[in-house]
């Protein structure tokens, strides 16, 4: 026989081999694998937590072992409800093609949650205004926190500790609180408008109040109560 007869035949006979094989596999489904399906989890938590900042990142207890799931668009549901974030979560759900369900789960997850949070260069006392230049930004996994980070601005000057944060602490919700521009029994100046007439007078602040919000004052002429708006340290609006 000649040499390419032959080579013509062996090539003809592993093309029917590999026709064969393909025959012998499913048609139409594919394999999921631990990091698809972590990847799957990851962006549902996102949505369900509405996490807008940060790395949120899943990673199973033990690997889960691969799915062979027909081809098409490939979504999650949960089947059990899940609340607030934590970092150990046991979630049950479903993993649908083409919005079927193909496969129901339940395994154990751990969550980390990594973003930018305020800690102090040094202790603060209560009652102690806050300035950026005593605090910095670190990247922190918030799940590992007893509560939640604070996450305003420091150079707004509205804020001030309700009670001592250690240094290298973060900043948590709990420990703050937003500082008076006015306090009760501060003198102030009230203006009274209307229309081109402007006329103000001393009161005395019957309550904390912040800039842009509303307090009761006492007008020091009679004792009539005002309400009125805050404008800053020391003069309020009139309101009626």
């Amino acid at each position: 026989m000649r040499p390419y007869l032959l080579m013509i035949r062996t090539v003809l006979a592993f093309a029917c081999l590999s026709l064969i094989a393909g025959d012998a596999s499913p048609s139409g489904q594919r394999t999921l694998g631990a990091e698809e399906l972590a990847g799957l989890l990851e962006d549902s938590l996102k949505t369900l937590w509405k996490v807008q900042d940060g790395t949120l990142s899943v990673e199973f207890e033990r690997t889960p072992a691969a799915l062979v799931i027909p081809q098409g668009t490939t979504s999650l549901r949960w089947t059990t409800q899940i609340q607030q974030p934590s970092r150990r979560v046991y979630p049950q759900f479903e993993i649908r093609v083409d919005g079927h369900a193909v496969s129901s789960l339940a395994m154990p997850i751990r969550v980390r949650w990594t973003r930018e949070v305020w800690v102090t260069d040094s202790a603060l006392a209560t009652q102690t205004p806050l300035s950026a230049d005593s605090l910095q930004r670190q990247s922190i996994d918030v799940l590992s926190l007893n509560g939640s980070a604070w996450s305003g601005d420091p150079a707004s000057e509205d804020w001030m500790t309700s009670s001592p944060v250690p240094a290298g602490g973060v900043l948590m919700e709990r420990s703050l609180r937003r500082r008076p521009t006015i306090r009760r029994g501060d003198t102030i100046s009230a203006r009274l408008e209307e229309g081109a007439l402007s006329v103000e007078f001393q009161a005395v602040a019957l309550e904390d109040g912040f800039r842009g919000g509303t307090l009761k004052v006492r007008s020091a002429l009679k004792p009539v109560e005002l309400k009125g708006k805050v404008i800053n340290e020391t003069v309020v609006v009139v309101v009626r």
